[in-house]
C-alpha cells in the first residue's frame, strides 16, 4: 500500500485514525508548549508577549502551508505533500531545541507551521477523493472525534515534560511524533488521487484553480459559514486564560477542567452528526447548529455586558458556543468540498487558509482592543456568529445539488456490465 494504493475504498475507521493522527500534528505543536511560554521567555531574556507572538506566527505559517500544499497535492498526489510537510516539521522542531531568542523561535515556528499545513491539507482532500455528501460528513465527524484527543492531552503532556525536563523536551516530543507519522504515512497511507482524476493542466495554471473555488457562490457560502463559526471558537481560545483566570479568578489548576468541558461538548455534538444525518440533510443540520451557536453567543454577550457576569452562567453559554463547532464543522466542510471533486486539495487549502487566518486576525484584534473587560472577546464572538448565520442563509442558501462521485459512477458501470 505504501507505493501503490489499491483501487478500492480503504477501511473507513483505519483511515480516520490515520488522518486524525496526521491532523493532530497541529494541536500538538500549539498546545503542548503553551505551559512553557513563561519559561521560554525567561530563558531568552525576553517579555512573555514576545514568545506569545509565536502562536500567531504559527497560525499564519499554517495557513500559508495549506495555501501552497493544496494545489501541489492535486498535481503530484497527497502522500508526497504530506511526507514533505512532515520532514519540514521534524527538522524545524529539532532546530527549535537550539534557538536562543524569541526572534529565532518565531522564524522557526513559522517554517514549522508551513510543514504542518502541508500535512493537514491532504486530510480534507483525501476524504473528498473517497467520499461525497453525507458519507464525507460522517468521515469528517469520525476524524474530528478521534482528533479531539490531541487538544485534551497536549497541555497536560507539556506540563508534565516541563516539570521533569526543560522546555526543549516538548519539541523533542514533536520530533518523535512527526517521525512516527512520517513512517505511518510512508507505509500505510493510500494515495487517494488514484481514485479520482488529478489536475492535469500546466503547473502555472494550478494557482488559477483558486479562482474556480472562489467563483462557486454556494461553496463560498459554506466555507465562510464554517469560518465564522470557527472564529467564534478562536475568539474564545485567544482570551480564555484572561476570562477564567484573571476576570473570574479561578486557579490555573482549575482552568484545564473548564477548558476541557468545551472539548467534551464538541465531542458530544460531533457524535450527534451520525444519527442526525440519517434523517436530515447537511444544510438542515448546519443551519440549526449555526442558529444554536448564535443564541448561545447572544446570551453570553448579554450575561457579561448587560447583567452581572457570573461564572455559573458564563461557562455553560461558552460550552454551547464553542461546542457547537462539533456539529457544524463536518456538515459545512462536506457541503463545501462536494463542489470540487477534481481539486480537493486546492479547495481544502483555501478553506483552511481563510479559517486559520481569520482566527489569527481575531486574536490580534481582541488583544489590540483589550480593556480589562470581556467586551472585546464577547463582541468578537457575537460578530462572527452573526456573520456565520448571514453566510449560511444568504450565500450558501438552500440545499446544495447532489454531486456524483466518479467511484460511484464506475461501480454503476461495472454493475451494468
Amino acid at each position: 500500500m505504501a507505493q501503490n494504493a489499491p483501487n478500492t475504498l480503504p477501511d473507513p475507521k483505519r483511515l480516520a485514525i490515520l488522518l486524525a493522527a496526521l491532523i493532530a500534528t497541529a494541536p500538538f505543536a500549539i498546545d503542548t508548549y503553551l505551559p512553557a511560554i513563561p519559561a521560554m521567555a525567561a530563558d531568552f531574556g525576553a517579555q512573555t508577549h514576545a514568545v506569545e507572538v509565536s502562536i500567531s506566527t504559527f497560525l499564519i505559517g499554517f495557513a500559508l502551508g495549506q495555501l501552497i500544499g493544496g494545489p501541489l497535492s492535486d498535481r503530484i498526489g497527497r502522500r508526497p505533500v504530506a511526507m514533505t510537510g512532515l520532514v519540514i516539521y521534524i527538522i524545524t522542531s529539532a532546530i527549535i531545541t537550539t534557538v536562543d531568542s524569541a526572534l529565532s523561535l518565531n522564524v522557526m515556528r513559522f517554517v514549522q507551521a508551513i510543514g504542518g499545513g502541508f500535512a493537514l491539507v491532504v486530510v480534507g482532500a483525501s476524504v473528498r477523493d473517497l467520499y461525497d455528501g453525507k458519507e464525507a460528513a460522517r468521515m469528517f465527524a469520525l476524524i474530528a472525534v478521534i482528533m479531539m484527543i490531541a487538544p485534551l492531552a497536549a497541555p497536560t503532556v507539556g506540563s508534565i515534560l516541563l516539570v521533569w525536563f526543560n522546555w526543549q523536551a516538548i519539541f523533542v516530543l514533536l520530533i518523535v511524533y512527526g517521525s512516527v507519522m512520517l513512517f505511518v504515512v510512508w507505509y500505510k497511507m493510500p494515495e487517494t488521487t488514484k481514485l479520482r482524476p488529478r489536475y492535469a493542466g500546466p503547473a502555472r495554471r494550478v494557482w488559477w484553480t483558486y479562482l474556480e473555488v472562489l467563483r462557486t457562490r454556494k461553496a463560498v457560502g459554506f466555507m465562510l459559514t464554517h469560518t465564522g463559526a470557527s472564529a467564534v471558537m478562536f475568539s474564545f481560545l485567544t482570551d480564555s486564560p484572561f476570562m477564567y483566570i484573571d476576570f473570574f479568578g479561578i486557579t490555573p489548576a482549575q482552568f484545564p477542567y473548564l477548558f476541557g468541558a468545551n472539548i467534551a461538548v464538541i465531542v458530544i455534538c460531533n457524535r450527534l452528526n451520525s444519527p442526525l444525518l440519517a434523517r436530515y440533510e447537511l444544510h438542515q443540520i448546519l443551519k440549526v447548529g449555526i442558529a444554536i451557536q448564535f443564541a448561545a453567543v447572544a446570551g453570553l454577550f448579554l450575561a457579561v455586558n448587560v447583567f452581572e457576569p457570573s461564572l455559573y452562567s458564563v461557562v455553560p453559554l461558552v460550552m454551547v458556543s464553542v461546542g457547537m463547532i462539533g456539529l457544524t464543522a463536518p456538515c459545512a466542510t462536506a457541503s463545501f468540498m462536494q463542489y470540487f471533486p477534481h481539486i480537493g486539495g486546492t479547495a481544502t487549502a483555501l478553506m483552511g487558509t481563510i479559517q486559520f487566518a481569520t482566527g489569527a486576525v481575531a486574536g490580534m484584534v481582541i488583544g489590540h482592543f483589550h480593556d480589562g473587560t470581556l467586551l472585546p472577546v464577547t463582541l468578537s464572538m457575537l460578530g462572527f456568529a452573526i456573520f456565520a448565520n448571514v453566510m449560511v442563509h444568504f450565500v450558501a442558501e438552500a440545499k446544495s445539488p447532489e454531486v456524483a462521485s466518479p467511484m460511484h459512477d464506475a461501480t454503476a458501470t461495472q454493475g451494468a456490465q
